[in-house]
């Protein structure tokens, strides 16, 4: 398959994805689009390595991005927050 004709079709997907009315017809628990192709700052095309992630793999990868997330920042919103819900508890009663 030619480039431009690759591109074409990875569109064509996509657009077909996002115009999609019925979202239920879409199983979310098994499909996953992974595109392949990389455009770089010079206008060259990359294609990336052909590697298939299992669902384990994946649900592996956000649970490390959440975690780190949480690392991160979950203590600095429990200090700002807290104290707030805090005294709106003890205002109710």
């Amino acid at each position: 398959m030619s480039e431009p004709q690759s591109i074409k079709d990875t569109l064509n997907i996509i657009r077909k994805a996002l115009e999609d009315k019925e979202p239920s017809s879409i199983d979310n628990d098994n499909d996953v689009l992974i595109l392949n192709k990389l455009i770089n700052d010079d206008g060259t095309i990359q294609v990336l390595e052909n590697k298939f992630l299992k669902e384990d793999e994946i649900k592996e990868i956000l649970d490390q991005k959440i975690s780190k997330y949480f690392k991160n920042h979950f203590k600095d919103w429990l200090d700002k927050n807290i104290p707030n819900y805090i005294d709106k508890h003890f205002n109710k009663k």
